[in-house]
């Protein structure tokens, strides 16, 4: 199946990268932030150590597994493939979902209606800036728009939002006069360029600078300490732990919390403020366009260590204001006993109210949900995290490269948010997307695409410090004008303003900045320049009416990373491949390797160029052979199908205790692959088998997309595989005592289950146990009796593995795992599918005698399917991938099938020769058909074919669909309390779905009576009592007897309408018992449902 070279794992790693990095982010700065960033109470004591009790990050710096090579892996009996980037929670693999959330540190200009609901006065446009410290923490500003040409800044405390007027606060951020303010406003319009392109300020910015002033001088306020004084005298209410201080500490408090929080220098915040306000303006005037919050190009990713430590900070916070509080109530009370310089007594007080944080943790990550006050300025507070299914490998391995864009737009009505933006290109796969309801919001990260870290390539730790530092001596090496303190008189089209991680720096002539950014470029791809590797240089050129345009600069973590190759370094000997992020792809000049301009225009030549075009697909879509021949939707169906095959999940299967796992017993290597498929080490996880493949009409069983399988290829093993499913028995979780009440034990007097349970109370390993029959048994020490527990299911099962957990009081065994095997052939109805989303199911086991054959090699196909599944499909790929594997397998060696590849097999170098030429010639060269048609004979009549049928090998994958898991049948059974229908699931022994469809399509038969016979008769049939007078379904009620002595056989019931006093009129009328259900519910929203009978002679 491959070279005897030892596998190199390093490009499957790459796709783990990011999770296992955030982590270790998280133990070795995120930790330390966040306790520098809580706000300290005034107690002092010694430092102690956090330990997060048994839950680890797997193959992150504290795990023992970290730098272990494949064959340590294995000795330890771990996957020799194992990556980490999950936690094991009582043996459940969980791991935090990539969230898409806004960038950070960049103001989005939005326009929306919801804006209008803010208040009397607003307007629909706004601009919104996420700021994000170093420690992760978080906090959304939206500058309001009001139609009278103020603005209001707003910021949310504690699930309410609050709104101050900008002019407050930009005079409470440092000394300023209102001249200064109206200048850095006004700054940026010029009568002179007005026209210009790129010009974004109008007259009317200076009408609207004034009116910001006036709201202020309207209040009374004049000076800084005035404008926190009012500031502090407004959210000293709800600031938690600022009950005493002052209204000064208070406004500053919320400036250093809430406004801007990713900068620390007040001088910065302003000039920011000034800068949104000008943005601000230029959308409401229409000389900027808004900005697209649903593409890629202002979103980024939350990765698993930054949701852990803004999660744990905010904890903390909590838990420290709580032991606040509780010692201030001990020195409030009157008999004062405590003493606040006692270590011991305050680690007494605050002991009351401990609070297990490793515990806490913990529970987020079993439940996916964040218990938090604030929100963390999160979108969502649910399914934070998910399971990491190992159904097979490439469905485990999607867990990891999939990214959502939260839950609250799955129930949005609008399709925006789901759309696939040209923005997304080479970041986000176009094919892997799930259909149904997730489609377009569960989305998949190309090969290519990586996600910007805390660490450099070489895995140290980047000085954020030392970055800024670096990238501000060479912007004002290279003509950057710094901004100290305020900014420069002057704006778009004349300079443009530079941006760093959210910081306003300086700027930059319009004429030289062209330059700046190929020089900035440069740096990039030198690891001595001081200028990080993945720095995104989002460089917005001037246009009319355009994005606003500017020089955006970020180094953070958490952005969309890919690599292209720089045109203007391939041929210097040096490093060509450069990193680049979404947003300042939009603005670049990328053309693809095929030589093509992709319809630029001369005077805009490429800068830059992909390095392959299966960059942008992602790992699963680019397992898929040739699929650039196939139709779209056939790609993405296949992309779903390949995460549903019962394949290999992995190799050290014999100590896993996996939930439910699918397991291939003869799988195979593809004949024809990928690039990717070899790179990834695929051959680790086969996913299917190379079955002979006849397109033929051969039997009436072929139609609608059904197969017909070789009975004998099935018994030689073709498809046939096994379902583990391990059941987990805590004895310890029964009982909420320490005490041991149940030991796993057997009673040796009842022979039954001598022979089915061995002498520690567990199965005999390899045992076949039959539905009902005992699998293990506990003893009671309390009772002195011995239970059993019986096998559930309705099928036979094999113990495949019994593992033990020693932990428990006094060694006495607490917890086992029991893992079963069930074997299932491929039977009719279980689903088929190539690689190319041609699926179909079982029709017919079809003998081996009956079976057509090949006139040449005598060859008999394994897998029958009908010529109609390639006409409106146009799998194409299908065709080739047959062609091509009866080659290879002629010729001993893999196909290579990339997509967007051609063969250069032609007499000169120029000329490229199509696959199909190529492959055919193969064919021919090997005495076969140039189309790959073979003569066949019949195996029924042993005559040939009248025409040369299509047969070749095609690797042909099996879904864990599969008919022994779905069938349902019961004829009697448990019904539903309320309807007295029969309950539903097939777990429970309910009955099938019987719906509107299948209605319509026993009547449409003709069956009418077979219809009344399943929905009435043999379903909730009964007898009703109706008053044919007043057709109340409800009034009837049992008339009481007169008679006190009854005789032993009693009498008859009879009934009366209660609405008419009589029951001269009562009929007895046979239904289904939901209509009278029916009218109970009507009846309680004050609604009649009455009957009209007549008689059957009328």
């Amino acid at each position: 199946m491959g070279s005897k070279s030892k596998p190199d794992y390093e490009a499957l790693r790459d796709l783990f990268r990011p999770h296992v990095e955030s982590f270790d982010y998280f133990l070795d700065e995120g930790l330390q932030k966040i306790f520098f960033a809580i706000r300290p109470v005034e107690i002092v004591d010694r430092v102690t150590g956090v330990k997060l009790r048994n839950i680890l990050y797997t193959v992150s710096k504290l795990c023992h597994l970290r730098g272990a090579d494949p064959q340590k892996l294995v000795f330890h009996k771990e996957e020799a493939t194992e990556m980490g980037g999950y936690f094991i929670c009582d043996g459940m693999e969980r791991l935090a979902r990539l969230l898409i959330i806004q960038k950070r540190n960049y103001p989005i200009s939005m326009v929306r209606k919801s804006f209008n609901n803010r208040g009397p006065g607003y307007s629909d446009k706004a601009v919104v800036i996420r700021c994000a410290r170093d420690d992760q923490t978080s906090v959304t500003l939206k500058l309001y728009y009001l139609e009278n040409g103020s603005a209001r800044l707003g910021f949310w405390i504690r699930g309410r939002e609050f709104l101050l007027p900008v002019g407050i606060i930009l005079k409470a951020l440092i000394d300023t006069s209102d001249h200064e303010i109206f200048v850095s406003l006004t700054c940026y319009y010029n009568e002179r360029y007005q026209r210009e392109k790129g010009a974004v300020g109008t007259q009317l910015i200076g009408e609207r600078a004034q009116i910001l002033l006036d709201e202020v001088r309207d209040l009374s306020l004049f000076t800084r300490h005035q404008c926190l004084k009012h500031i502090g005298e407004y959210f000293r209410p709800v600031m938690d732990g600022f009950e005493t201080e002052s209204y000064t500490n208070v406004a500053e408090a919320v400036l250093e919390d809430y406004i801007f929080i990713h900068l620390g220098s007040n001088h910065d915040k302003f000039n920011l403020l000034i800068f949104m306000l000008q943005k601000l303006y230029a959308l409401v005037d229409q000389t900027a366009a808004p900005d697209n919050p649903d593409t890629l190009q202002n979103q980024e990713v939350l990765l698993p260590g930054h949701l852990i430590a803004i999660y744990l900070k905010e904890k903390l916070q909590v838990w420290l204001t709580k032991a606040r509080q509780q010692l201030f109530d001990e020195l409030a009370k009157k008999e004062r006993t405590f003493d606040i310089k006692s270590v011991t007594q305050v680690k007494k007080i605050v002991g009351k109210n401990s609070t297990n944080f490793g515990r806490v943790i913990e529970n987020m990550i079993k439940v996916g949900r964040l218990n938090t006050q604030s929100g963390l300025d999160l979108p969502q507070r649910d399914g934070m995290t998910i399971q990491a299914e190992r159904l097979n490998f490439l469905r485990y391995l999607s867990h990891f490269r999939s990214v959502h864009r939260g839950a609250a737009f799955a129930k949005m009505r609008t399709t925006s948010v789901r759309k696939l933006l040209p923005e997304s290109w080479g970041f986000l796969c176009p094919v892997n997307t799930p259909d149904g309801e997730p489609c377009g919001l569960l989305n998949h990260m190309t090969c290519s695409c990586r996600i910007s870290s805390s660490y450099d390539s070489e895995g140290k730790t980047k000085d954020t410090l030392k970055i800024r530092m670096s990238m501000l001596s060479v912007l004002v090496a290279i003509g950057m004008t710094p901004l100290l303190p305020k900014l420069e008189s002057a704006g778009p089209p004349e300079i443009l303003h530079v941006l760093l991680d959210g910081c306003v720096v300086g700027s930059i002539a319009s004429h030289q900045i062209e330059e700046a950014v190929a020089h900035i470029r440069s740096l990039k791809l030198s690891a001595l320049s001081g200028v990080p590797e993945d720095l995104e240089v989002g460089y917005i050129p001037l246009s009319f009416g355009g994005a606003y345009p500017g020089l955006y600069l970020f180094t953070n973590p958490s952005r969309f990373i890919r690599p292209v190759r720089n045109l203007a370094h391939v041929n210097d000997g040096g490093n060509d491949i450069e990193l680049i992020g979404p947003f300042e792809q939009v603005f670049m000049e990328i053309r693809c390797p095929d030589g093509g301009d992709g319809g630029r225009r001369d005077f805009f030549p490429a800068t830059h160029e992909e390095i392959h075009p299966t960059g942008i697909l992602s790992v699963v879509a680019n397992l898929t052979p040739w699929s650039d021949h196939n139709q779209s939707p056939r790609n993405m169906y296949q992309c779903q199908m390949a995460k549903q095959t019962m394949g290999f999940s992995g190799q050290a299967l014999q100590h896993r205790a996996d939930l439910k796992t699918y397991h291939l017993q003869t799988p195979q290597s593809p004949i024809v692959r990928t690039a990717s498929y070899t790179k990834y080490c695929m051959d680790e996880f086969p996913t299917g088998t190379n079955a002979i493949v006849a397109v033929l009409s051969y039997t009436g069983y072929d139609m609608e997309d059904a197969m017909i399988l070789n009975k004998m290829s099935v018994e030689r093993g073709f498809g046939r595989g096994h379902i583990y499913q391990t059941e987990s028995i805590d004895l310890k979780k029964k009982h909420e005592s320490d005490r041991v009440q149940e030991i796993f034990a057997r009673s040796n007097t009842d022979r039954n289950m001598m022979s089915s349970i061995d002498s520690d109370g567990l199965p005999y390993v390899g045992q076949i146990v039959h539905p009902h029959e005992p699998i293990y048994s506990t003893y009671n020490t309390l009772t002195s009796t011995t239970k059993p527990t019986y096998s559930k299911g309705s099928e036979d099962a094999i113990i495949d593995y019994v593992s033990v957990d020693g932990t428990g009081s006094k060694n006495y065994l607490q917890k086992v795992n029991i893992r079963t095997r069930r074997t299932r052939y491929p039977i009719i109805g279980d689903k088929f599918s190539s690689r190319h989303g041609q699926k179909g199911v079982c029709s017919q086991l079809w003998p081996s005698e009956d079976m057509p054959f090949s006139e040449v090699t005598g060859m008999q196909p394994d897998l029958i399917i009908n010529s109609h599944a390639f006409p409106s499909r146009m799998t194409i790929a299908m065709l080739l991938e047959s062609i091509a594997a009866k080659g290879g397998s002629l010729h001993g060696k893999f196909v290579d099938a990339t997509p967007f590849t051609r063969s250069n097999c032609g007499k000169e170098d120029e000329e490229e020769v199509p696959v199909v030429d190529e492959l055919g010639q193969m064919l021919i060269a090997y005495g076969f058909n140039y189309y790959g048609e073979e003569a066949l004979y019949s195996g029924v009549y042993g005559i040939r074919f009248p025409f040369k049928i299509f047969i070749g090998p095609v690797y042909y994958q099996r879904l864990r669909h599969m008919v022994s898991d779905k069938f349902q049948v019961r004829s009697t059974g448990t019904v539903d309390q309320i309807t007295r229908q029969p309950i539903g699931g097939r777990k429970r022994g309910g009955g099938i779905r019987f719906g509107e469809m299948e209605r319509d399509a026993v009547l449409a038969h003709g069956a009418a009576y077979l219809l009344h016979d399943r929905l009435h008769t043999s379903s909730d049939y009964h007898i009703a009592h109706v008053c044919s007078d007043c057709g109340s379904l409800l009034a009837a009620t049992t008339k009481q007897p007169q008679k006190k002595s009854l005789p032993p056989a009693g009498t008859p019931k009879s009934y009366i309408c209660q609405a008419c006093k009589t029951g001269k009129e009562m009929e007895t009328v046979a239904m289904p018992y939901v209509s009278i259900y029916l009218g109970s519910v009507c009846g309680a929203v004050n609604v009649k449902m009455t009957v009209q009978l007549r008689s059957q002679a009328s």
